[in-house]
């Protein structure tokens, strides 16, 4: 069985999310920051393994259980989790 864990970015406040030798790394969408939507800014979840993650990246992240659901409900949907209630 697979286990979910995530992290918080100390220096952002972004939360990433592990699974296996894989992290879901929050990425700034640029092309979506128009002056239609006041250059809102939004972030897709994308994939990449855990040993790319700079030392620096690495260091700046606290893992904790302390999440709010909605966020790990947009993480466990990424990953193709069952949803939390």
């Amino acid at each position: 069985m697979k286990n979910i864990t995530y992290a918080v970015d100390m220096e952002t406040g972004l939360v990433y999310s592990r699974v296996g030798s894989e992290v879901a790394v929050p990425v700034l969408d640029y092309d979506g920051m128009v002056p239609e939507n006041n250059f809102k800014t939004n972030y897709n979840l994308e994939k990449m393994y855990v040993l790319s993650l700079s030392i620096s990246q690495w260091n700046c992240l606290k893992w904790t259980k302390k999440i709010p659901k909605d966020i790990k409900n947009l993480h466990r949907k990424f990953w193709g989790f069952k949803l939390l209630k």
